[in-house]
């Protein structure tokens, strides 16, 4: 294979990863970046997919967490999120690639699963997130900041349903993905 810029950075994630790679293909052409998103997938799922999916891979853009909240499969305790996603970063750590974890995204869940109440829960699993990355496990990016509305919840701007992004969402990410992503 080519030199490492050669490689792809991978996104792996859910179905807000799917649909990034798609909402905003060109970003992605222009700096080699595949979109490798399940929809549905909670955190155990895109652990068991991570190895396969980073192969070949430069670097890695990890989001997940927001499936295993809305209980896609089931109620997931907080502390089976964190111990897969410590996971996958000791997986990325021993394949010498390295990881960026976005937070989650913001959201209440409003068109979709309202009685959850997610907005406290993500921000604990973000801040979580955040103390791994300063701990140096990986870099953060911080997309809670430009995405949630003063609730804590997805700003209704950026979602028809509540939990995934629009293409407003995607353009208004973006600056925080590329200046985490992309050199210089």
């Amino acid at each position: 294979m080519g030199s490492r810029q050669d490689r792809p950075l991978v996104f792996i994630g859910d179905s807000i990863t799917a649909a990034w790679g798609v909402e905003r293909a060109e970003t992605f052409a222009r700096h080699g970046f595949v979109a490798r998103g399940v929809p549905g997938q909670t955190s155990g799922q895109i652990r068991a997919r991570f190895l396969r999916d980073a192969e070949g891979a430069r670097g890695i853009h990890l989001l997940c967490g927001i499936n295993d909240i809305a209980e896609i499969g089931g109620p997931v305790p907080d502390r089976e999120i964190a111990a897969n996603i410590l996971a996958m970063g000791r997986l990325a750590f021993e394949a010498g690639l390295p990881l960026w974890i976005g937070t989650v995204m913001p959201s209440d869940f409003w068109g979709w699963r309202p009685e959850l109440r997610p907005v406290a829960r993500i921000r604990v699993l973000n801040a979580w997130l955040r103390t791994l990355c300063d701990a140096g496990a990986a870099r953060l990016i911080d997309y809670q900041t430009p995405l949630a509305d003063p609730s804590g919840a997805l700003a209704r701007a950026f979602t028809e349903d509540g939990i995934h992004l629009n293409r407003a969402g995607y353009a208004a990410v973006e600056p925080a993905m590329l200046r985490a992503l992309v050199p210089g």
